[in-house]
């Protein structure tokens, strides 16, 4: 076993200075577009501003070196509007007009919301628009960008990624033999030319992504490199006729030997066939590059336009020839790649990071890994009776029982429940029912997508099924997306199971399912219903598996049948031992619930008129309600609760305190034991002294500002031979955690140690997912590794998975509640 391992990242060397290009926005400008958005808008409030998102990722897309793009207000200041590492030319100013310009068309004048007057108001503005006012104000700065203590200014977080950019681009590095030339694709995005599996011929391209993130307590920076294959589409299926476009597919186009630059491809409902996304074709345009072909005939036939133009490959794209290359960078590979960037990057950094093993013994949670496992089924039905809090399940299962297919797989799945829960006894504290129901047209297509379908189609549905008023999960079998081109019913059969009192399992029909895929499938049934891990209840647990758990999560963009809420907060508390899992939501109608009832909650969601202001309600300093709850039931260390948080820029939103900026200015009376912590709303703090009470906080990152990583070599390797050795547990980096589980016996993983993909280009690769874990709030007396090692332990435990979960169970849970929101 590895005792170190290496993240794909780099410390930056101390005294690094830039010159800062900034920018002004004409005052006249904003006068006049803020006019436009109060007649667009009658409610508009000078407090948020203009809408300059749109405008910052053309910005970001379409201008090279930009670092910051600040919000347009009222009583901003904008004499550094916008930030650049190159200097402004008359060619940039010229094109930044351009944009700026392309985004008030698309937001003041095409838009089908803008009123006759603002429309006229922005043609007028767009009209008069001068590049020479942009330039009236211009300034300069030199800065530091890394301090002498590993920290970095606010302005480092863009400029650096810029700056080793500009190092790698153009440059070749080797990799087995082939050599990998870099170029441009996107900001702080390189990726090598296109390589060519010998046999199929099909193309792809390694593909780096840098940025700069800190670890806690004291923010010390490090530039990650993040590594990825992207495959490109080898050719359509059908020469006469583009496949349909579900989704953009964003279009690399050739500009130069060194750049390549996107401009989506997206269906146009209009047109009736695939466009060029019109904003983006606009800013292709505003530069002057070659004219882009009809986007039509791209999709028609790839292969003729693989020389300029590259469209990115993914799984189950409906009507495209599937790509024969491998997902993923092996191990081996991101090793060598490591080097050969560090190289070239030069002086811009020093020290290669590395994190050591914690060792810990007796930690593990002991679990059964299947129902089977238990002695008697009679164990089984308690223990589910106590998870569910029920004494009664009845289990109905749809599909086309007339279908030959469709009967064995349904019946191997009714299979798979009886062994579960054996045969009924006079004694059964659980009675478990089985009926088989005809889907009938339940799966058929909608004709369309459009809102008013939908709800039609789900009322109708739930009105066929009928309310249920016992506990009831159905298995259901339905085609994949592919065999919807529009009307996917899925979501709208799942809102009518709910609505009914259902909880529901879809699985797509398959000749010969494997025992595998009716296991997972059954799982997550018994998931949905409350039953969460299978933990042994006969033998010794570590003490802490005692502890509660709560996971704080934060769902976004929740639909509405009315209106759209912006963040909904919740909680899942689970107490390992009893088998139970509680969720507290304020926008639920019954604000504590199981988890059964919490997915009918979700589903539910949709149809409250009033959920706007529901989940607004419910989003007022949640941390803070939940935290100061918890500290007056958990009061003595000894009386303990774990509190789990996964730290995102949303989450990070209703909870400022939890930020890497946060962590670094709280009073510690030791290591990971403030003395007060900040658990309200950024523009809201309040300080809450969790000493000498039970609570503690462990905060999660899994997201990518956490670096990816390779270990070090086996003990097979050889000059001709790389191997690179295993890693799992529990490693250590400065004053973080970095959680690896251990890799399954599967062979993307073990030929992810010993192969590069330029010998072996079809191979999937992966590596075992690497999570941060950061006490943000011990006690004093606590070992922080015990603390840690239980809160990876935690990802161990899902029932629907042999192998471990990336999240933690609490938080794994929360996530699994989403799928039962209303997705339109």
């Amino acid at each position: 076993m590895n005792h170190k391992i290496y993240p794909l990242a780099y410390k930056l060397s101390p005294k690094q200075t830039c010159t800062l290009y900034y920018l002004g926005f004409p005052a006249s400008w904003k006068a006049a577009l803020l006019n436009i958005a109060r007649k667009t808008n009658p409610k508009f409030k000078d407090e948020y501003g203009l809408p300059t998102n749109a405008l910052k990722k053309l910005v970001d897309s379409w201008m090279e070196g930009i670092i910051a793009l600040a919000p347009l207000k009222k009583d901003s200041h904008d004499e550094r509007w916008l930030t650049s590492c190159y200097e402004y030319s008359e060619e940039n100013l010229r094109a930044l007009c351009g944009i700026i310009m392309t985004w008030v068309k698309a937001t003041y004048v095409t838009s089908s919301r803008v009123n006759p007057i603002a429309k006229k108001l922005a043609k007028e503005f767009c009209d008069t628009m001068n590049w020479e006012e942009l330039a009236a104000v211009r300034s300069m700065d030199e800065v530091c960008l890394t301090l002498e203590d590993g920290t970095v200014c606010e302005a480092a977080y863009q400029a650096i990624p810029l700056l080793a950019i500009n190092r790698l681009l153009g440059k070749e590095i080797p990799l087995s033999g082939q050599t990998l030339h870099l170029c441009y694709a996107a900001k702080n995005q390189l990726i090598s030319n296109p390589i060519a599996d010998m046999k199929s011929r099909h193309q792809y391209s390694f593909v780096f992504d840098f940025s700069v993130q800190t670890t806690p307590p004291e923010r010390k920076a490090l530039l990650l490199c993040q590594m990825s294959i992207r495959r490109w589409i080898p050719d359509n299926r059908n020469k006469e006729r583009p496949p349909f476009l579900t989704n953009a597919v964003n279009a690399h186009i050739k500009i130069s030997e060194d750049k390549y630059c996107q401009v989506p491809i997206v269906y146009g409902y209009t047109a009736k066939q695939p466009v060029w996304k019109e904003q983006d074709k606009e800013c292709y345009n505003i530069w002057g590059y070659a004219q882009l072909p009809s986007a039509e005939a791209v999709v028609k036939n790839p292969a003729a336009y693989t020389k300029k133009i590259l469209l990115p490959y993914k799984n189950g794209m409906a009507g495209f020839v599937a790509s024969k290359i491998g997902v993923g960078v092996s191990v081996v590979d991101k090793a060598s790649l490591y080097q050969s960037v560090s190289a070239l990057l030069g002086d811009m950094i020093c020290e290669q990071p590395e994190a050591e093993r914690v060792m810990l013994r007796g930690q593990k949670l002991k679990k059964y890994n299947s129902p089977q496992e238990y002695e008697d089924s009679e164990d089984f039905r308690n223990w589910v009776s106590r998870c569910t809090e029920t004494d009664q399940i009845t289990f109905e299962l749809y599909g086309l029982w007339k279908d030959a297919s469709q009967q064995r797989l349904l019946k191997q799945i009714e299979t798979k429940i009886k062994q579960d829960f054996g045969d009924e006894k006079d004694i059964s504290g659980l009675k478990v029912q089985y009926v088989c129901k005809e889907v009938g047209d339940l799966a058929d297509s909608m004709p369309d997508d459009k809102l008013q379908t939908q709800i039609t189609r789900c009322g109708e549905i739930a009105g066929l099924l009928g309310d249920t008023d016992g506990v009831t999960a159905c298995i259901f079998v339905l085609p994949g997306q592919e065999n919807y081109v529009v009307g996917d019913p899925k979501s709208v059969l799942r809102n009518a199971f709910a609505k009914t009192g259902r909880v529901v399992q879809f699985v797509t029909p398959e000749e010969d399912a494997s025992q595998n895929k009716i296991e997972n499938a059954v799982y997550d049934l018994y998931r949905q219903l409350g039953v969460v891990t299978l933990l042994d209840p006969e033998r010794d647990q570590p003490d802490l598996a005692h502890t509660p758990c709560v996971g704080m999560h934060l769902c976004t963009q929740v639909q509405g049948i009315s209106n759209k809420a912006r963040f909904l907060p919740l909680y899942i508390t689970v107490d390992l031992m009893e088998g139970r899992v509680q969720v507290h939501c304020d926008a639920f109608s019954k604000r504590t619930v199981s988890y059964r009832e919490a997915c009918l909650e979700m589903a539910q969601l949709f149809w409250k008129s009033d959920l706007e202001q529901r989940c607004v309600a419910a989003s007022r300093t949640p941390a803070k309600q939940k935290l100061i709850e918890l500290k007056n039931r958990y009061n003595t260390p000894e009386n303990g609760v774990l509190v789990l948080v996964q730290s995102d820029g949303n989450t990070r939103a209703v909870w400022g305190g939890i930020s890497d900026k946060e962590i670094g200015g709280y009073e510690k009376v030791k290591a990971y034991c403030p003395t007060q912590i900040n658990v309200g709303m950024p523009q809201n703090p309040y300080l809450l002294s969790l000493a000498n009470s039970g609570v503690r906080i462990i905060r999660i990152r899994s997201n990518q500002e956490v670096p990816d990583y390779f270990t070090g070599l086996s003990a097979k390797a050889s000059d001709e031979n790389l191997q690179r050795s295993s890693a799992s547990g529990i490693f250590k980096y400065e004053d973080v955690y970095w959680g690896i589980h251990t890799k399954p016996n599967d062979m993307r993983y073990t030929q992810s140690l010993k192969e590069s993909k330029i010998n072996y280009p079809t191979h999937p690769f992966a590596e075992k997912d690497m999570i941060e874990l950061y006490p943000l709030q011990l006690q004093p007396e606590d070992d922080a590794a015990s603390w840690i090692f239980y809160t990876n332990a935690l990802r161990d435990l899902p029932i629907q998975y042999n192998q471990s979960t990336v999240l933690p169970l609490p938080l794994h849970l929360a996530k699994g509640l989403e799928e039962y929101l209303f997705k339109i």
